[in-house]
């Protein structure tokens, strides 16, 4: 039987996917903030006959101690992890600059801190599967540079340029972990679902009436349904060889549509360099 962790599992893209994983058979282990809408997945999961199969951990995942207090736990409760899946995210822009109380900025800590701290502190665990994955939703090959005088966008700060932000971030993640991969036993795949019609979907561009509108409209004439995003990944993840064509584990697509692994957002000296910052932020907590 399979192992997956899925962040964001209780919403979602997150909650299609733990629900998919628990009809094939899986052991589940959803991470999501909500009690009740934890209390609500696993009722899905004992409909369908699958309550054995899932445990739901609670956790506050724009603190750095939270996800090591998941990784312990998760680490103390299974002997290896299958594939790890990153969907824990806000898609409500934050109206003004925000920190969790470690001191990080909310976006950038719920969307990229959490993500590279569970990365690298389930990579073992991950390593005694055999065939591992680690799945990024995010959104992977957007232009932009990274803001390496402001790197949690504190001044002048934007909600959505914030998100924005965290998605470049994401890709150099991405990169700085396969890099640092001296096994190469891990897949990471970078996705980007594009206009997936999910809960948290209908809050994007909160905060500016021209953009809510330009988004619903997006999202109805552009968009998928949880279940077409989940089908794809499915078949996507099947098709994927053990390296790509430049022998690395990293892997990025928009829907079917691979991303370019060249583009600048994908530059390696600027993912060691967003690694030594990151590494240098977790050292003081």
């Amino acid at each position: 039987m399979k192992t997956v962790l899925i962040t964001g599992g209780t919403d979602g893209i997150g909650r299609g996917i733990a629900l998919s994983c628990l009809q094939k058979g899986c052991q589940v282990i959803a991470v999501g903030s909500s009690a009740e809408k934890g209390q609500r997945l696993m009722a899905e999961a004992d409909f369908l006959g699958k309550g054995a199969q899932l445990t739901f951990l609670q956790a506050d995942l724009s603190l750095v101690s939270e996800n090591r207090r998941i990784i312990k736990q998760v680490s103390n409760q299974v002997p290896n992890l299958d594939a790890l899946v990153l969907c824990a995210a806000s898609l409500r822009p934050q109206k003004a600059y925000s920190e969790t109380k470690e001191g990080h900025e909310f976006t950038f800590s719920l969307y990229y801190l959490s993500r590279y701290v569970l990365c690298f502190g389930l990579k073992e665990l991950l390593e005694k599967s055999s065939n591992p994955l680690i799945l990024n939703v995010c959104a992977p090959g957007m232009k932009g540079k990274v803001h390496w005088n402001d790197i949690q966008m504190k001044e002048k700060y934007d909600g959505q340029s914030a998100q924005f932000h965290g998605s470049r971030l994401n890709d150099l993640l991405g990169v700085s972990f396969t890099e640092k991969d001296s096994v190469k036993k891990i897949r990471y795949l970078l996705f980007n679902p594009m206009a997936a019609r999910t809960p948290g979907a209908a809050k994007m561009g909160e905060g500016n009436p021209f953009m809510k509108v330009m988004m619903k409209l997006y999202y109805r004439l552009a968009g998928k349904d949880v279940e077409e995003i989940v089908a794809l990944l499915e078949t996507l993840i099947h098709k994927l060889p053990a390296s790509n064509s430049n022998g690395s584990g990293l892997y990025a697509y928009k829907l079917e549509q691979p991303v370019d692994l060249r583009m600048g957002t994908f530059e390696k000296e600027d993912a060691r360099r967003l690694d030594e910052i990151t590494a240098g932020m977790l050292h003081q907590i």
